[in-house]
């Protein structure tokens, strides 16, 4: 049982963190925010519509909570 709980805590950090990655190689200038044109480059499929579905405060940018949220719903896909 212990040994089970740590390989999915494990797990669900390496998860984690493989998204923080993926959110820091999508944002080419290093603002902290992604654009739908730095979405497409890592995550082709996505559609503006997830998008905007995924820009909670509709400033045009998808930023690291806004990002988490969007693949916890399944709005975007997880990385």
């Amino acid at each position: 049982m212990r040994k089970t709980l740590i390989l999915v805590l494990g797990g669900a950090f390496a998860a984690t963190m493989a998204s923080a990655a993926t959110l820091e190689e999508m944002d080419a200038n290093a603002d902290g925010m992604v654009t739908f044109d730095e979405l497409l480059v890592v995550m082709p499929d996505v559609t503006e519509e997830a998008f905007t579905l995924a820009d909670a405060n509709q400033d045009g940018m998808i930023d690291a909570g806004e990002f988490s949220t969007a693949q916890d719903s399944g709005i975007l896909p997880a990385s």
